[in-house]
C-alpha cells in the first residue's frame, strides 16, 4: 500500500496575545536553583566530613597499635639490659678498653621479653660506642629486618659512652589482620556516604530537570491552548461583527476554522488524558486481530493529517495477527508516526512494517527523517522530554506521547526501542509477546 498526499497549510486567522512578564516566576526558578545548589554544597560538605572523621578514627587506632608496639618494644629493651648488662656476671668496659660484652645473653634476655610481651619479631642487636660517632663494635648474627624497623637506643655504662641499639621489625601485616574487621566496616562506611551523596545527586539532578520539564510542559500546552482558541474566537468575532454571515462561503470558511480548531483542542486533551490514563495501570482488553488492516487504516489516517508531502509505505503479511489491546496500540502507531511527520523536511518518507520475530510480533516505523543524536535517543521516552531546541519550538508536542508508546508496550510485557542518527533518519521499533500462537 502506497499513500501520497500533499495537503497544503490552510489559510489562518491568528490572534496575538500579548506576553506579560512573569517576575515571580523568574524568581522562583532562580531560587530553585539556588537551593538545588546550596543543598549539594551543604550535602557535600557533610558527608565530606562525615568520611574525614572516618578516615581520622581509623588512622588514630593505626597510631596507637605502632605506639602500643613501641613502648612494649622499649619495655622489654629496658629489662633486657637490666638483665643481661647490669647483672653481676656481667662486666663493663675495662681499663684496658677492651669490651667484653655478651650479645648473645642479651638475645636470651630479649626474645624471652618480647614474648612476654607479645611483641616477637625478628630484630637485630648492636653495641655502639658513641664516643666514636656511634660506631658499631658489635653487632648480633641475625639479618637486619627489610622494612622500617623500630629503632630502640639504650645506654649500658654509667658514663654513656657504650650503648645498645636494637632494631625491631613493626608487624604491619599483624596490625592489618587485628583491624581488618575495622578497616573494612570503614572502608563501607565511607563508600555507602560516597554511593549515599551520587545517588543524593542523582535524583536532585532528575528532580530538577522533571521540575524544568513541568515547566516547559505548562509553557507548551498554554501556547498550544492559545493558539486554536484565538483563531476559533477571532472566527467568532468575524461572524459576529463584520456580517461574515451574510456571506455563504465566508461563513463556511469561518465554521470550517472553528471546526478545525476546536478538534486540534479535542487531540491534545485527549493526548494528555491518554497517558494519565495509561499511568493507571488499566486492564488490557487484549484480542486476536489482522494487524494489517489496522496499519492500513493508520497510516491513510496520518498521510491525511500530515499537512507536508507524506509517502508512507506498509509491509506487512496479510495473514499476521496479533494479541493486543487494539485501541492503546493503534493509539501507539499514530503517535509514532506523526513524530515522523513532525521531525521531518517538507516531505518524508515512512515505512511501517511488521513481522513475526523471536519474541513475538515486531512493528517498526522507520522514517529519512531529521533524526536526533543519540544523548537525546535515550531519553526520548522519558515523561515530558522533548528534544532540546533552545528557546524555539517549532514542532508542537508536549513530551508525552513517546512515554505513553513506552507504557503500554511495557503493560503488554514488551518493549520499545528506537535507533536514530543525526540527519539520517529514525527507526522506532515495537515488540509485542505473541500470547496466541
Amino acid at each position: 500500500m502506497l499513500i501520497n498526499v500533499n495537503v497544503g497549510a490552510a489559510d489562518r486567522k491568528t490572534a496575538i496575545f500579548a506576553k506579560g512578564k512573569r517576575p515571580r516566576a523568574r524568581r522562583w526558578s532562580l531560587m530553585n536553583r539556588e537551593v538545588y545548589r546550596n543543598i549539594s554544597i551543604v550535602v557535600a560538605a557533610s558527608l565530606t566530613l562525615l568520611a574525614a572523621v572516618q578516615c581520622f578514627f581509623v588512622w588514630q587506632l593505626w597510631r596507637d597499635a605502632v605506639a602500643d608496639f613501641e613502648r612494649r618494644v622499649w619495655s622489654a629493651a629496658y629489662k633486657s639490659v637490666y638483665e643481661a648488662f647490669r647483672a653481676e656476671d656481667a662486666r663493663a668496659v675495662g681499663s684496658s678498653g677492651v669490651i667484653d660484652l655478651d650479645l648473645n645473653v642479651f638475645e636470651l634476655y630479649f626474645s624471652a621479653n618480647l614474648l612476654e610481651a607479645d611483641a616477637l619479631q625478628p630484630y637485630v642487636a648492636e653495641i655502639v660506642d658513641r664516643t666514636r660517632d656511634d660506631t658499631v663494635i658489635l653487632r648480633s648474627d641475625s639479618a637486619m629486618p627489610s622494612k622500617d624497623p623500630l629503632t630502640a637506643e639504650i645506654e649500658i655504662d654509667d658514663e654513656g659512652d657504650i650503648a645498645l641499639r636494637v632494631h625491631v621489625e613493626i608487624p604491619y601485616r599483624r596490625f592489618l589482620n587485628e583491624m581488618w574487621g575495622v578497616l573494612l566496616s570503614a572502608a563501607a562506611i565511607v563508600a555507602l556516604l560516597v554511593a549515599t551523596f551520587l545517588c543524593l545527586l542523582r535524583v536532585m539532578y532528575r528532580q530538577k530537570s522533571l521540575d524544568e520539564m513541568r515547566r516547559d510542559l505548562t509553557h507548551n500546552i498554554t501556547h498550544e491552548l492559545k493558539t486554536p482558541i484565538a483563531v476559533a474566537c477571532a472566527a467568532c468575532d468575524a461572524l459576529r461583527n463584520f456580517s461574515a454571515d451574510a456571506d455563504p462561503a465566508k461563513r463556511e470558511r469561518y465554521i470550517d476554522m472553528v471546526s478545525v480548531q476546536l478538534a486540534q483542542l479535542a487531540s491534545m486533551v485527549e493526548h494528555i488524558l491518554s497517558a494519565s490514563l495509561v499511568e493507571q495501570a488499566p486492564r488490557l482488553r487484549k484480542e486476536r486481530f489482522a494487524l494489517r488492516p489496522v496499519l492500513d487504516d493508520i497510516a491513510a489516517g496520518c498521510a491525511v493529517s500530515g499537512g507536508k508531502r507524506a509517502e508512507i509505505s506498509v509491509e506487512c503479511d496479510e495473514e499476521l495477527r496479533a494479541t493486543a489491546d487494539k485501541f492503546h496500540l493503534t493509539n501507539v502507531i499514530s503517535t509514532v508516526i506523526d513524530n515522523s511527520l513532525k521531525y521531518s523536511g517538507e516531505s518524508v518518507r515512512i515505512s511501517v512494517a511488521a513481522r513475526r520475530a523471536s519474541a513475538g510480533v515486531e512493528i517498526s516505523v522507520a522514517d529519512d527523517g531529521i533524526g536526533m543524536e543519540p544523548r537525546h535517543a535515550k531519553h526520548i521516552f522519558d515523561k515530558f522530554y522533548r528534544v532540546p531546541t533552545g528557546d524555539v519550538q517549532n514542532v508542537r508536542g508536549y513530551g508525552l506521547g513517546l512515554y505513553y508508546a513506552r507504557q503500554v508496550a511495557e503493560r503488554h510485557g514488551g518493549r520499545i526501542g528506537v535507533r536514530s542518527r543525526k540527519g539520517a533518519g529514525t527507526t522506532v521499533t515495537i515488540i509485542l509477546p505473541d500470547d496466541g500462537r
